[in-house]
């Protein structure tokens, strides 16, 4: 038996993309992908570091009332007693949906955010960002990381509206900071193809330094 012991506010959200499952844009086709609105994506990442603990979440929101996906963020903190909102951001910085979302903070305070990409005219493709350990003892809710590609898709999926099911988004054990990030993109002929690939957070100017 499960009963809620604590109920968290958040800032105020819009996971509403209308009555259907058509909602993220592609170039070429009316052929609309499933964004997902409703449920936090993947698994919420929890950690204990001794003197707090730490969670991790995220879920796609219509950022601007016309089924312009984004992903909100958070991360609850518990140092003692109850949980709490230490931070909350909506990344959506131009006008291409972004959705599929998964987040984790590794052990250098360093988050990685990887998600799904795609518009009118950009065809569905994979992207990151995420925040420096500067940014990240601010707790001001910015992802300061500049996107970076890992994917450029070059192809729209038309035979069905799920697209990048089952991405996740895992910080390496090896030195805690590296993170794997696994999900789906479309190959030629509506082929359905899945790429990993690694990233760290870095404090200079963001470069691409993929891992394929």
């Amino acid at each position: 038996t499960f009963n809620r012991v604590q109920q968290i506010a958040v800032p105020a959200f819009d996971s509403n993309f209308g009555a259907n499952w058509d909602n993220i844009k592609q170039p070429g086709t009316t052929r609309e992908l499933d964004a997902i609105p409703q449920v936090v994506m993947n698994a919420p990442q929890y950690r204990n570091f001794g003197s707090y603990q730490t969670l991790v979440c995220c879920h796609t929101v219509d950022v601007n009332n016309t089924d312009l996906a984004g992903i909100r963020w958070y991360e609850l903190r518990k140092t003692s007693g109850t949980w709490s909102l230490r931070q909350s951001g909506t990344y959506s910085p131009d006008a291409h949906s972004r959705w599929m979302g998964s987040i984790r903070l590794n052990g250098q305070n360093e988050i990685g955010l990887g998600y799904s990409i795609s518009s009118t005219t950009v065809y569905p493709g994979i992207r990151y960002t995420g925040q420096s350990a500067s940014a990240y003892a601010n707790g001001a809710g910015v992802l300061d990381l500049a996107e970076q590609t890992i994917t450029t898709g070059a192809y729209s999926q038309t035979a069905y509206n799920r697209c990048g099911d089952y991405a996740g988004l895992s910080v390496d054990p090896a030195d805690d900071k590296t993170f794997w990030f696994t999900t789906e993109y479309i190959g030629a002929s509506q082929a359905r193809k899945t790429r990993v690939a690694s990233f760290q957070v870095g404090t200079s100017t963001p470069m691409p330094d993929l891992i394929p």
